[in-house]
């Protein structure tokens, strides 16, 4: 059965739009998705939804609450410059500490949403499964979510202190530094972490204390550095090998 909503005054509706503020998302566990490919890549990898709203039916079969709205209910909910047709309404997992199963990141005031979502999707793509977050933008952050591409969903992401990060030592952990050595000469077969750090400022002293070493890309033509997702990505591919 497909309810209808034709007003943004709707009860429902205000309660939905206060989904674009972190607080309301952290105390329910919901963010709000836009786009019927992102909504269709986030019911593929299995993500709980709670309600999907659309102007047009999509063809997707998910098993939520269907509403059928107009322009203004979905301009209201929309956080993008050009509102969608279709906006999902999903589950977050929040997962608590754990210790890795396969290598993992460990991400350190790491603040530009893009910068964050592209890391995910990255790590996603060389199997670094589990993400610390320490002191990060918040990663229910809607340009965060689309630059995870759906991908957010298969990976453990925990927010955590540095009591906690220091229970990973047991695991050989390596800081992408430009004054590292050259990350060629690293062997590793074991499971290990891969340290990353703020985009102007680098990696904290707090959390450079936990690396076993520090190493660096190679690179040639006067480059001195690179954005820290693409550098993450080139040791991630290193690490996965």
């Amino acid at each position: 059965m497909i309810k209808e909503i034709t007003s943004r005054n709707n009860s429902l509706i205000v309660d939905l739009i206060k989904l674009k503020q972190k607080k309301y998302r952290k105390e329910r566990g919901l963010v709000l998705i836009e786009g019927e490919r992102f909504v269709a890549e986030m019911a593929q990898r299995g993500v709980e939804f709670e309600y999907l709203l659309f102007k047009e039916k999509p063809e997707i079969n998910i098993n939520c609450t269907l509403i059928k709205c107009n322009d203004e209910v979905l301009s209201a909910l929309a956080q993008t410059v050009t509102p969608s047709n279709v906006v999902g309404v999903v589950k977050v997992k929040k997962y608590p500490f754990m210790p890795p199963s396969t290598n993992f990141l460990i991400l350190d005031h790491i603040q530009d949403p893009g910068n964050l979502g592209t890391i995910i999707r990255t790590a996603l793509a060389f199997n670094f499964r589990y993400i610390y977050l320490y002191n990060c933008v918040d990663y229910t952050n809607d340009k965060v979510l689309r630059s995870t591409m759906g991908t957010i969903a298969d990976v453990a992401l925990v927010e955590c202190g540095i009591a906690e990060l220091r229970e990973l030592a047991k695991f050989p952990i390596y800081s992408a530094d430009l004054k590292g050595e050259n990350f060629n000469n690293i062997q590793s077969k074991n499971i290990c972490g891969l340290i990353l750090g703020n985009e102007a400022n680098g990696i904290s002293a707090e959390i450079t204390n936990l690396s076993s070493r520090s190493i660096s890309i190679p690179m040639q033509n006067n480059v001195e550095s690179l954005n820290v997702a693409v550098a993450g990505g080139i040791l991630m591919s290193k690490f996965s090998k």
